[in-house]
């Protein structure tokens, strides 16, 4: 009898566990809504595919934890939505889901509450971005229809532009534009709006706020600090020289390389050696010359940070294994062994392990 109990309340234990876990349904949307609209809950969707890894890692890892059921089951009707099969096909465009996994909030009615681009690695981390889905303040659908209403009040529109942000909406771009607008000269260098300037996307080089930036960058730094300020204005031209590198800058010849240098010699950053290979490189790259191109790799890659290599690194390899002759080919493969064997960087470890079988394969 004694084995017998026990025996019980193992499986009982075993049928919690199973339980515990996010609760996703077999549901259509419009039953998950309805059904949604019973519970006086809200419909949480898991936009995926079959080949996103970070859609897999959600699935084997943080949504089976008894914690992330916790949190969801009591709030949402959970679903699962394959972006490329049956009606997932339609609701992907209907909501215009651009990446993957994107997960969706969405009241009764089927409009979306918030959205959530991208995984996290930690439960605790994605308890904390779907619970920002349900505050009035941080949820991008209920900003948005105060936004679509014309509140135009300054703390609403950083707020909004905040969210969007951190939700990587291209919306921001619109809403950043007409906070500044907004605001008075002496606003605009206030800490509270700092966000739009350091933010790469808000203020790039060239731009009208990069531009705003360095004509007040001594009232900036007094605001702000002067290391923040000078790591921003590193950052924005680190990001111009990086795509001329990796070809998303197709437009911009060896002058533009040229006035970009001369307009970084006025700011400090330009302690930052970084700047000037990149500098370099990009001009090498635009030379069309392989052998100078490699001689340049060789000299400046192995000094860079790895964590600054990760976006350039790859371009410049295929570039050189492609258009270059035997030797050239085995020189970039030799640089990118050494790199890694030196890096504790996982990211560029992986972008490294990815381009060294291709470059041993014959042409």
């Amino acid at each position: 009898m004694k084995k017998f109990l026990l025996f019980v309340v193992a499986l009982l234990m075993l049928q919690v566990g199973a339980f515990a876990q996010t609760n996703f349904e077999e549901l259509t949307l419009d039953k998950a809504l309805d059904k949604a609209k019973a519970e006086g809950k809200l419909v949480f969707v898991d936009m995926y595919t079959s080949w996103c890894m970070p859609c897999k890692y959600m699935a084997n890892t943080i949504f089976p934890k008894a914690e992330m059921g916790e949190y969801l089951n009591p709030r949402f009707v959970c679903l699962k939505i394959n972006a490329e099969e049956g009606e997932g096909v339609e609701i992907a465009k209907r909501y215009e889901i651009a990446a993957f996994p994107t997960f969706l909030i969405l009241n009764t009615s089927g409009v979306v509450q918030h959205r959530i681009v991208g995984g996290s690695e930690t439960v605790a981390d994605f308890i904390k971005r779907v619970a920002e889905g349900l505050d009035e303040n941080t949820a991008i659908g209920v900003l948005a229809a105060r936004y679509e209403k014309g509140d135009r009040e300054v703390s609403f529109l950083a707020n909004y532009a905040r969210a969007l942000l951190a939700v990587d909406d291209p919306k921001v771009l619109e809403v950043a534009e007409v906070l500044i607008k907004g605001l008075s000269d002496e606003q605009r260098v206030d800490s509270a709006y700092w966000f739009v300037y350091e933010h790469p996307a808000l203020t790039p080089v060239g731009s009208p706020n990069m531009e705003y930036l360095l004509a007040n960058a001594v009232r900036f730094q007094k605001s702000v600090g002067e290391e923040r300020v000078n790591e921003k204005i590193a950052t924005a031209f680190d990001l111009k020289l990086t795509n001329m590198i990796t070809g998303r800058d197709k437009q911009s010849g060896v002058e533009a390389i040229d006035a970009i240098e001369k307009e970084m010699e006025g700011y400090k950053f330009l302690s930052k050696p970084r700047l000037k290979m990149f500098a370099e490189i990009a001009r090498a790259q635009r030379s069309g010359d392989i052998e100078k191109l490699l001689a340049v790799c060789e000299r400046d890659i192995p000094q860079i940070e790895h964590e600054h290599l990760l976006a350039v690194f790859f371009p410049l390899s295929l570039t050189i294994k492609r258009n270059g002759d035997a030797g050239q080919q085995e020189r970039i493969l030799k640089l990118a062994k050494k790199l890694l064997e030196e890096t504790t960087n996982d990211k560029f470890k992986f972008s490294l392990g990815q381009f060294i079988p291709y470059a041993l394969e014959k042409k």
